[in-house]
């Protein structure tokens, strides 16, 4: 016989949901970096003394560092790091250090060199 079927007539496909949407990922933040140690501040200041004097006094051409605040360093370290400053070298030095170490710097100019 044409047309029976002796068995159910198999089920309607049914739509497959689409898949559930990922969750967006979480922005990674970094935390900033602490600020240095006082021992990490010797440190780095002790790459100005062959320039500047071991006491900030030059006694050459270059400036020297006695007699500045220490926002007037920072000011002065941040504008040579960005460019804002024209320099040669203290360019190349500014830049390789963090925001932080520049600012602990300062801090040690504008405290200790007076």
């Amino acid at each position: 016989m044409t047309g029976c079927a002796t068995e159910p007539p198999a089920p309607a496909a049914q739509p497959v949901a689409p898949a559930p949407a990922a969750a967006p990922a979480a922005a990674v933040v970094t935390p900033p970096a602490p600020p240095p140690t006082p021992a990490a501040v010797r440190n780095m200041i002790s790459n100005c003394y062959s320039c500047h004097g071991t006491d900030g006094r030059s006694a050459g051409a270059i400036p020297s560092l006695t007699g500045i605040t220490a926002d007037q360093a920072k000011t002065m370290l941040m504008g040579f790091k960005s460019g804002a400053l024209p320099a040669t070298v203290m360019t190349r030095h500014a830049k390789g250090y963090t925001d932080a170490e520049l600012e602990a710097i300062a801090n040690y100019i504008g405290t200790n060199l007076k």
